[in-house]
């Protein structure tokens, strides 16, 4: 029996403490992993909503940093230097970079399993004699 607002307010917590106790936290938003199924908004959407969900509340810069260091290695390399000033520049920044992915404008390692192997941005597993080479001359010699 309710008798009074005091009583109310038990009541409503007792029912419905399970939610509180089930929020997400850091550690989940720390552990969370962009799918291959999904695109950067998505899980940039899904992380989002999760953060929102933690208490104490995230400020922006803390959500940036740690949603960066949940990215695979490919995209943090790429982030970690440009620490967008709002999530929404994150969010871009990322789909910028999965589209370059796409086209062909990055070749990177992906470590899957044991062993590591190069992909291209179509995702063919490259040959064992494929090579990759890059080279330069310093300024201060002159070509013969």
């Amino acid at each position: 029996m309710l008798r009074t607002w005091k009583d109310l307010i038990t009541a409503f917590l007792r029912r419905y403490q399970y939610n509180s106790d089930m929020a997400p936290d850091r550690t989940q938003l720390q552990n969370m992993v962009n799918r291959e199924s999904e695109s950067f908004k998505e899980y940039a959407q899904h992380w989002r909503d999760l953060a929102a969900q933690v208490a104490p509340p995230m400020v922006e810069r803390e959500m940036i940093t740690m949603m960066v260091d949940t990215l695979p290695v490919f995209y943090y390399e790429k982030l970690v230097g440009y620490m967008p000033s709002s999530f929404a520049d994150l969010v871009l920044a990322g789909e910028r970079i999965k589209v370059g992915l796409k086209r062909g404008k990055f070749d990177y390692v992906s470590s899957i399993g044991t062993n590591a192997r190069r992909i291209g941005a179509t995702g063919a597993k490259r040959k064992e004699g494929d090579t990759h080479a890059v080279t330069s001359t310093p300024a201060w010699i002159k070509p013969s």
